[in-house]
C-alpha cells in the first residue's frame, strides 16, 4: 500500500473552520472529507461522550458539544457487531510480522516526532488525538474496533519512532474490513514514513549494520558519520580483523572520536548499535554512554562491548556477573526466559517465545545459536537486569541476552532509556561480507534472517518501543493523546 500523507479537518460546533494538513517528506497532500457533526443524542462508540473523554463511547446530550471530525463517522452497530479493521503489520521488508506495534486512527494531524534521545512518556509519541487504538500480538495481528466508517479513513502504524501513515480507501459500516496481507509494514525509507535516527558502530566480528539492511531498510538511509539525509549513521569501530570494522564509501569517522566522544554527540541518536569489534572496546567514554542511556537513549551492545558495563558508571549497577574474554561456546541450543526473577510471568518473554515460533525460528521449542559466547550471568541478585535468552547446552544457564532500563537507580515509572546486551552475533550466521574490507551497505547479504537474527530483530524493535516495567504487558496509548 502506498504512503499517503494525512489531511484532517477540524470541525467545531458544526462548522468547518479550517483544513489542517500534514505532508510527510514532501508528498502530495490529499483532502479527506468529513461528515457533519452528529446531532445531540447520537450514540458514538469510542468517540467523545458526555464526559468528553476518548475511547469510552457515550451519548452526546442536548446542549453538550457535538462530535468532532472522524468521531462523527463512528456508528453504533446492532447485535453486538462493530466496525473493525484487521490486519498484520510487518517489518520494512514485509517478511516478518512485528509484535507490540501501535495501530490507531487519528482525529487530527500527527505531530513531528522528536529527534535524538528523549525521555518520553509512553503516550506522548502517539499524536493526532487517536480515536481508537490497539496493539499487534505475537503474530503481528491486530483488530481495531469502533473504527469510523466511510471513505479515506487514516490509519497510523507505529512503534516508538518508527511510523507510517496510510489511508484506507473505504471502511464499511458494522463489518470487518480486513487489510490485504503484507500491505501493512513499517517504512523502508523516509519517503514512506518516519525512521529513528540510528548510529551504528561497526566491528570486525559482527554486522549489526547489515541486520537493518536485511530487515528492509533502503541503501539511501545509510550515511558515513553524522551527516546526510538518511537515518542510519555509520561509524567505524576499533581496528580488528582484516582492516578494522566495515565502513561506508566515502568512509565514516571513527566511533571513538566522533560517536561516543561525548553524551552530546550520542544524544543526536534515538538508538545506538555497537557491533562486536573482536576485542574489548578501546577509548571508551563510559560516562557519556551512561548519561546517554539515562537521558532516554537506547543501546544495543554485542559481545566484547561488555567492557562498557563491567566497570565504570554501569559497573556499579550490579547488572550481571561478568567473565571477560572471547569465551566461545560454539553452536548451542538456548531457551527463552518467560518468568521474572520473582517467578511471576514475564509478558514480553512469553511474547518472544510465541513470536519466534510463529516466524519458524525455533526447533523443538528451542533457539539454535551459532558461535554463542558466555560473558554474562544474570541471576535473581542482579535486580536491575532481565534475562531473555539462556544457554541450554555446553554452559547451561549462561545468559545470552539481557536488558535493563535506565536510569538504573530510578523508580520504574521514571525510567525512559533501555540497554540490550547480546552474547550472540549477526555475523555468525548471516554470511554478510564475504570479502575483505567490506563496504556498508553494498557488501551486506540479502538473504533471509537466520533463527538467531530473528531474535535480534525482535529485540531491535522492542528496543525502539515504549519503556515499561518488565512485569507489565504493553498497553496501547490512551485515546485522545495530543
Amino acid at each position: 500500500m502506498s504512503r499517503i500523507a494525512l489531511v484532517l479537518g477540524a470541525v467545531i460546533a458544526g462548522s468547518v473552520l479550517s483544513v489542517a494538513s500534514i505532508s510527510a517528506c514532501g508528498s502530495a497532500t490529499p483532502t479527506i472529507p468529513f461528515d457533519p457533526p452528529a446531532p445531540p443524542g447520537t450514540e458514538i462508540e469510542g468517540g467523545i461522550g458526555s464526559s468528553g473523554g476518548f475511547g469510552e463511547g457515550g451519548t452526546i446530550e442536548a446542549g453538550k458539544p457535538g462530535c468532532v471530525g472522524l468521531q462523527c463517522q463512528q456508528h453504533a452497530c446492532a447485535g453486538g457487531a462493530s466496525t473493525t479493521v484487521t490486519g498484520t503489520v510487518y517489518d520494512p521488508a514485509a517478511k516478518n510480522p512485528l509484535y507490540n506495534v501501535v495501530v490507531y486512527v487519528p482525529n487530527a494531524p500527527v505531530k513531528d516526532l522528536p529527534k535524538g534521545a528523549t525521555c518520553d512518556a509512553c503516550d506522548s509519541l502517539y499524536s493526532g488525538s487517536p480515536i481508537v487504538t490497539t496493539l499487534t500480538d505475537a503474530k503481528g495481528k491486530f483488530t481495531l474496533k469502533d473504527v469510523p466508517d466511510g471513505p479515506n479513513i487514516p490509519l497510523v502504524i507505529q512503534i516508538g519512532k518508527w511510523r507510517r501513515q496510510i489511508t484506507i480507501a473505504n471502511v464499511g459500516q458494522c463489518i470487518d474490513n480486513p487489510q490485504a496481507d503484507h500491505s501493512l509494514r513499517l517504512p523502508k525509507n523516509t519517503q514512506e514514513g518516519d525512521i529513528p535516527n540510528i548510529a551504528i558502530s561497526t566491528g570486525g566480528s559482527d554486522s549489526l549494520e547489515c541486520l537493518l539492511h536485511r530487515v528492509g531498510l533502503d541503501d539511501t538511509e545509510y550515511n558515513g558519520g553524522s551527516g546526510g539525509a538518511g537515518h542510519l549513521h555509520i561509524f567505524q569501530g576499533g581496528p580488528t580483523g582484516f582492516g578494522g570494522g566495515p565502513n561506508t564509501s566515502p568512509p565514516g569517522p571513527a566511533s571513538a572520536s566522533s560517536l561516543w566522544s561525548s553524551a552530546t554527540e550520542l544524544a543526536k541518536y534515538d538508538i545506538v548499535l555497537l557491533s562486536c569489534e573482536g576485542q574489548e572496546t578501546s577509548s571508551m567514554n563510559q560516562q557519556a554512554l551512561s548519561d546517554y542511556a539515562s537521558g532516554g537513549g537506547r543501546v544495543f551492545a554485542s559481545h566484547f562491548h561488555y567492557s562498557w558495563f563491567n566497570s565504570g558508571p554501569f559497573g556499579s549497577s550490579n547488572l550481571a556477573s561478568w567473565t571477560p574474554g572471547t569465551n566461545d561456546l560454539g553452536n548451542i541450543t538456548s531457551s527463552i526466559v518467560t518468568t521474572l526473577p520473582s517467578g511471576a510471568p514475564f509478558p514480553k518473554g512469553i511474547a518472544l517465545q510465541d513470536w519466534l515460533a510463529n516466524v519458524n525460528a525455533l526447533s523443538g521449542g528451542k533457539l539454535a545459536i551459532q558461535s554463542a559466547k558466555h560473558n554474562a550471568d544474570v541471576t535473581a541478585m542482579h535486580t536491575a537486569s532481565q534475562p531473555w535468552i539462556k544457554a541450554e547446552s555446553k554452559s547451561p544457564g549462561a545468559t545470552e541476552y539481557f536488558t535493563f532500563n535506565t536510569p538504573t537507580t530510578a523508580a520504574p515509572a521514571m525510567q525512559c532509556g533501555r540497554v540490550v546486551y547480546s552474547d550472540l552475533h549477526v555475523g555468525a550466521a548471516s554470511k554478510d561480507y564475504q570479502g575483505f574490507n567490506p563496504t556498508v551497505p553494498t557488501g551486506c547479504g540479502s538473504g533471509d534472517l537466520s533463527p538467531q537474527e530473528k531474535a535480534l530483530e525482535f529485540m531491535l524493535f522492542d528496543l525502539s518501543s515504549c519503556v515499561v516495567p518488565d512485569s507489565q504487558p504493553p498497553a496501547p496509548p490512551v485515546g485522545g493523546v495530543k
